[in-house]
């Protein structure tokens, strides 16, 4: 746990970031309840920039691997895939 506390102090800006986008992302989908489109395309934008993230952090890190960006894509297709589910029940 102290690793991880130690990692996000210094990263603190990284963090911030992916915050942003991931409390951007899900205020978005909530605003546009009322239009399911719209909440496909937030969840869409929101997975993509998340892996855009997670790729852009390990990249300035120097440990960017294939085996990490297949990481963060299966994480976005997994919760876009719930969201899109949970849109479109019948």
């Amino acid at each position: 746990m102290k690793i991880l506390f130690e990692n996000i102090k210094k990263h603190l800006v990284h963090y911030l970031v992916l915050l942003f986008l991931l409390v951007s992302g899900g205020l978005s989908f909530f605003y546009f309840q009322r239009f399911p489109q719209a909440q496909i395309v937030s969840a869409f934008l929101t997975a993509s920039f998340y892996v855009l993230w997670g790729v852009i952090h390990h990249y300035l890190e120097g440990d960017l691997h294939l085996r990490v960006v297949v990481e963060y894509m299966a994480v976005a297709i997994l919760g876009f895939l719930v969201l899109f589910t949970l849109v479109n029940r019948v």
